[in-house]
């Protein structure tokens, strides 16, 4: 069986990293500047530098954008692309998610077991084929959605024992996100419908959503953050001595893509909240965690 070929295309000097870490892989690498249209590959990574770059293929591709730009990242949706890697995205982040995806798609047209088992690094983008369900054994996923202005907006986390169902390829521009290191389970529609929990772990799932929806749609921003680390409060959280500890890493950015809001209004916002006694910021395994404290227990401890 000949190997997969992948076309990395754009500058060398920007590829090189990413050839590096896919020298011991099995992968036939071609390197062209530009995407010609008779181009032989299975794949095709595009480099994108500036406003200028091409992104026309007709094979499938994934896109590396270099120019920081949010409006970018959704040209390249809209222009096809399968994912959108930001600037910042470790090389061998990328190099796995290639590989990834040329094993999917050497799948598609093979017989396969209708249930597959996949481990993903905490940043690496999941690409679901369609009809199929993912079922989280580990970690936290996070779902994002890219505006057509380049907003991203943060639609939620999804933890151990959840699911979550392909996107059609559309506007919305729906990509997952594993937000920690993740195991996950991946089967065809058909498959996961026969479980006996399904029905179950889709009415949660439909459930989250709605309840996401709804804090989003609160009228002031304060109450908007605090129902979001409401929210992951009842997914992850733990008891703690002032309340309920998120045990999950929330950044300020995330929070900020979640409400419609900037990250300075999210810092300013979460100040309020500390000093009213709702929540609290506290450090574990040195990163920040945050509490969110319980009215009685914030009286009984002073929460601040």
């Amino acid at each position: 069986m000949n190997p997969a070929t992948l076309a990395l295309v754009g500058n060398f000097k920007a590829l090189l990293p990413l050839a590096e870490a896919l020298s011991d892989s099995e992968i036939s690498l071609l390197i062209q500047k530009k995407c010609p249209p008779s181009i032989h590959a299975d794949l095709i990574l595009q480099v994108i530098e500036n406003d200028s770059s091409e992104m026309t293929c007709s094979l499938p591709w994934l896109a590396w954008d270099l120019t920081g730009k949010p409006q970018t990242t959704t040209s390249a949706y809209q222009a096809g692309a399968r994912a959108v890697f930001p600037a910042e995205t470790p090389a061998e982040t990328i190099a796995k998610t290639l590989q990834r995806t040329l094993d999917e798609l050497g799948r598609a047209s093979a017989p396969e077991p209708q249930t597959r088992q996949r481990k993903y690094q905490r940043g690496e983008i999941i690409l679901l084929e369609m009809d199929t369900v993912l079922l989280i054994k580990e970690g936290v996923l996070a779902t994002t959605m890219i505006h057509q202005d380049g907003a991203e907006v943060l639609l939620g986390l999804s933890g151990k024992g959840q699911i979550v169902v392909a996107h059609p390829e559309d506007d919305c521009h729906i990509q997952i996100v594993a937000h920690t290191d993740a195991k996950v389970q991946i089967e065809a529609w058909e498959t996961a419908v026969g479980q006996p929990d399904f029905l179950m772990k889709l009415r949660a799932r439909l459930q989250q959503m709605e309840g996401w929806a709804a804090m989003q749609a609160r009228p002031s921003l304060p109450q908007r953050v605090l129902g979001i680390l409401g929210l992951l409060a009842g997914q992850f959280g733990c008891i703690h001595a002032q309340g309920t500890l998120i045990d999950v890493r929330v950044t300020h950015a995330q929070l900020a893509s979640a409400v419609g809001a900037t990250r300075t209004s999210i810092t300013r916002v979460l100040g309020e909240l500390r000093d009213t006694g709702k929540i609290m910021i506290l450090s574990a395994q040195g990163e920040d965690r945050f509490c969110v404290c319980d009215k009685k227990l914030a009286e009984d401890h002073q929460c601040h």
